[in-house]
């Protein structure tokens, strides 16, 4: 297993630095070339305001400070703390599944699905937030600990805050959100008290179109493709975005989504009748309808979702309710057309419109839309029958015996 995640790592490494030629250099350097002009202006005492661009929590600032850190070149060092969160994320699994005496299918899930994605996977920050977030589902089922890690992982990154989904109780949930409140508030009060423009993050995102790569992005990039849209793609805050008619009424049914979903999953909250295993799978479903209803799919965002899929797969098989391994395999095909589509096809779709590699953004989408669903029949399946079940043993209890 160590082996296998060794040489895969050596050789993305090699790659991104193209020490092994595997071109579209730009792709695996751009963004931490961003990351170390944002390190120039964190050092100099301040949030790079007014860059379109910066959209994250203030304590995104810390992986991108980290390569300072290290006795080598920024990019060098950047890649070096990607793979070190790599391996942490291994080693959870790895004490997660050894404590709970489940097979190794979770490890092997991360070690090769999460190489599936290819030199992108060390060429972004995100590695840095899902390590947090996958010791916020492993380390501990204290719910002042889980929350306190969610609270971490917010102001790294917004997206952790989805765990907070498979939480089981009422009182679980309180203790849990009060401690991720108590960690983010205290995180943003610290980053405004040490810099100016902490929380330009929380109105950066109110500008940004509908991204090519995004699920409701892709009809048209397939009607564009097939000669029968005429809009095109431009290049602003930081993303490939879409330009035409209809793209207006997809950003606004984009923006309804996402708390469509949420009502979704406050209803299979409040119906639901828990198993020892809704925390984890509850998350990957939260976390798949988050990535699926932005306007915004980067590549690098099946970083997170592997990784949630990696811990539901090590949970072990025999627990009641219905199982989301089917959702995790599904994530995992996701993960290999994401990293066909990422760089090797993306101007296809970004900028010609050419058909090859639209298909493939296409079959992307669909894939995690299929997991998307697959995931919330299963988790309303599982918890559902339980509480069937359980109903019917206490009928079963009143009748008079004879």
């Amino acid at each position: 297993m160590l082996s296998v995640w060794a040489l895969t790592r050596t050789v993305l490494f090699l790659s991104a630095t193209q020490v092994i030629p595997v071109g579209h250099e730009t792709s695996f350097v751009n963004d931490v070339r961003l990351y170390y002009d944002w390190s120039q202006v964190l050092l100099g005492g301040e949030f790079p305001a007014g860059d379109e661009k910066w959209q994250y929590p203030p304590f995104a600032a810390l992986p991108m400070l980290a390569p300072h850190l290290l006795p080598f070149g920024y990019r060098t060092g950047f890649h070096l703390i990607a793979i070190l969160c790599d391996l942490g994320i291994l080693l959870l699994l790895w004490r997660f599944s050894v404590r709970h005496g489940s097979k190794r299918t979770g490890l092997w899930a991360w070690t090769v699905g999460a190489a599936l994605l290819g030199p992108l996977l060390i060429s972004r920050y995100d590695l840095m937030v899902t390590v947090v977030a996958v010791m916020a589902l492993t380390a501990s089922a204290d719910p002042a600990v889980r929350g306190a890690l969610i609270g971490v992982g917010l102001i790294i990154k917004a997206w952790p805050v989805a765990l907070l989904a498979g939480l089981r109780r009422w009182r679980e949930l309180l203790t849990t959100s009060g401690a991720m409140l108590a960690i983010s508030v205290a995180g943003c009060g610290v980053a405004v008290l040490a810099m100016p423009h902490a929380l330009d993050f929380l109105t950066a995102q109110q500008e940004r179109g509908l991204q090519v790569e995004s699920l409701a992005a892709t009809p048209f990039a397939l009607a564009r493709a097939l000669g029968w849209w005429d809009g095109f793609t431009t290049y602003q805050h930081g993303a490939m975005e879409l330009v035409g008619q209809g793209v207006g009424t997809a950003e606004r049914v984009s923006l309804v989504a996402t708390p469509v979903a949420l009502a979704l999953l406050a209803v299979w909250w409040l119906r639901a009748a828990p198993t020892a295993r809704t925390f984890y799978d509850a998350a990957l479903t939260a976390v798949l309808f988050l990535v699926l209803t932005s306007r915004v799919l980067s590549p690098q965002y099946l970083i997170w979702v592997i990784g949630v899929a990696a811990v539901v797969l090590a949970v072990p098989a025999g627990r009641q309710g219905a199982s989301q391994r089917p959702t995790a395999w599904l994530v995992l095909v996701a993960a290999l057309l994401t990293g066909i589509m990422y760089p090797w096809v993306e101007e296809d779709y970004s900028w010609h419109g050419d058909l090859p590699g639209t298909l493939v953004l296409v079959a992307r989408n669909l894939v995690l839309l299929a997991a998307a669903i697959v995931s919330f029949t299963q988790l309303w399946r599982g918890t559902r029958r339980r509480r069937a079940d359980a109903t019917t043993r206490e009928r079963a209890e009143l009748l008079p015996t004879r």
